[in-house]
């Protein structure tokens, strides 16, 4: 079954319950820290955390296979909770351009995504869309 949601509810709504239900933080799908991310043994989890666990795993793994300015953009947004106005000023651009880079950003990480859930078969299929 193939879910299409919209990239800003994913990264605003449903992003705070796959965290939740993976026992994470959002800070923990950083690229610095994505690689050791461990699971619960399979034995004992739901069907919910282990979907969880995976969805959350491809995020911080499409976030952190983006290029360095859109890895800022996408951690300080939808990982940090920063305000885009902070973020703008943080990676030193304009309202214009930030924005054209917030979406190819955006763009990286929903090509992103799709690979790391084909590559370990998420349960469920989430398409990502604009």
């Amino acid at each position: 079954m193939e879910i299409t949601e919209n990239i800003k509810v994913f990264f605003k709504q449903d992003l705070d319950s796959l965290v939740a239900h993976s026992g994470r933080y959002k800070r923990d799908l950083t690229a610095d820290r994505v690689d050791s991310l461990t699971t619960i043994d399979k034995t004992i989890a739901t069907k919910e955390i282990a979907f969880a666990e995976n969805a959350t795993w491809c995020v911080g793994k499409a976030i952190q296979a983006c290029s360095i300015k859109s890895r800022k953009i996408l951690t300080g947004v939808y990982l940090l909770d920063q305000l885009n106005k902070t973020v703008m000023k943080e990676i030193g651009y304009g309202q214009t351009r930030y924005y054209e880079l917030k979406q190819i950003a955006i763009d990286e990480f929903i090509d992103n995504f799709a690979k790391y859930q084909k590559r370990i078969g998420v349960e469920l299929y989430i398409k990502l869309v604009k």
